[in-house]
């Protein structure tokens, strides 16, 4: 933790705005997954500062995937996302309005980055998005920031044991990734639809 304190220090203001805009980059390229940069604003900044950051940086890349898409149209968001997918999520959206884009950003195993440029296709405002965006990946942010922020209590075997399960998760998801994502659709659907029914 001294080591990247003070590779930090060096870094001056720079520092948060580094976790900011991996942020960013991990919504609009998704070059690594969003928990990894949660860990390491938690681990870097404690779970207040690292998941303010983190939500800031969510919300101008949910902005900016939103901009992209209104801007390019269609044929930009089929791409990134595949003729399939864009349809199942047109679907339910277009069935339950902004409470399954929340519930997409809520519930794990869904594509909510994609979502965020699908979301922009959509007539829902800006602004309503980003909150929907924030509010529905707040909690998987928080946990995250609080898994970093622990991670310098932990032993080397602590560690080495968390990673391993992480890696775990990460290669059942590749290997299900396909039925996974069906079933946490339909879990979506139904709960939309018992809210409905209330």
């Amino acid at each position: 933790r001294e080591t990247l304190q003070r590779m930090l220090d060096r870094l001056g203001p720079y520092g948060p705005a580094g976790i900011v805009a991996l942020e960013i980059t991990q919504v609009v390229l998704a070059p690594i997954p969003g928990q990894v940069v949660g860990i390491a604003a938690g681990y870097l900044y404690g779970v207040l500062w690292g998941t303010l950051l983190c939500l800031l940086g969510l919300g101008i890349g949910t902005a900016l995937a939103i901009w992209l898409a209104r801007r390019f149209g269609r044929p930009l968001v089929e791409r990134l996302a595949g003729a399939e997918l864009l349809d199942r999520v047109d679907e339910i959206v277009e069935r339950h309005g902004a409470l399954a884009f929340l519930l997409i950003f809520l519930l794990p195993f869904l594509p909510d980055d994609i979502s965020c440029f699908i979301a922009g296709l959509t007539p829902l405002r800006v602004s309503e998005l980003i909150v929907l965006a924030i509010v529905g990946r707040a909690p998987g942010l928080v946990v995250s920031t609080l898994l970093g922020a622990q991670a310098q209590h932990l032993t080397w075997r602590q560690i080495a044991l968390v990673g391993a399960g992480g890696l775990a998760l990460i290669a059942l998801f590749v290997r299900y990734h396909a039925p996974l994502e069906k079933t946490m659709f339909a879990v979506v659907d139904r709960l939309v639809q018992l809210q409905g029914d209330d």
